[in-house]
């Protein structure tokens, strides 16, 4: 009976055990931008014109898990106020386990210069925030340089040959 009870509790302890092995926390082991797909041109800023990339590895997932990506305005902007989400920002990429979710965001030319927040949630199969990361991001607007008028060229050009002439008195 000694010897029955004994490997009763050896048997529940390594039962446990083996369960708290196969228990492992889905988390996002890495979040970056970058100038390409791949990610193999990291980048905190970009132009008008250019597309945000940004990928988060999802690391010990067992199941599936949801990856929602958004940009945040960090001061009011033509985009959004600070602290909304920029609209047309969102998206969301499931994955069926552990791998790579990839975002990518074209910026629309003529956009003014900003600072952002890209933010990626991890989310659980219940929709349960589970892990997130962020980065922040430089917009470099375009903005079309002052173009001086034919006027002010002229005027230029008046003042300083009156300038001459009252040099040559």
């Amino acid at each position: 009976m000694k010897n029955r009870n004994t490997l009763l509790i050896v048997s529940a302890v390594l039962a446990i055990a083996a369960i708290a092995c196969n228990f492992s926390t889905a988390n996002m082991s890495s979040f970056k931008t970058s100038k390409d797909k791949d990610g193999k041109q990291e980048a905190s800023t970009f132009k008008a014109g250019d597309t945000i990339y940004a990928n988060a590895v999802i690391s010990n997932a067992g199941g599936k898990t949801t990856t929602r990506f958004y940009l945040v305005a960090d001061a009011d902007s033509v985009a959004a106020k600070k602290g909304e989400t920029v609209k047309g920002s969102e998206v969301k990429v499931d994955l069926p386990s552990a791998g790579t979710a990839q975002y990518s965001l074209p910026i629309p030319a003529g956009i003014p210069s900003g600072k952002f927040t890209l933010n990626a949630e991890m989310l659980d199969d219940k929709g349960e925030k589970k892990d997130s990361k962020s980065a922040d991001i430089t917009i470099e607007g375009s903005a079309a340089p002052a173009a001086k008028t034919t006027s002010d060229t002229s005027d230029d050009k008046s003042k300083s040959s009156d300038k001459d002439k009252d040099d040559d008195n």
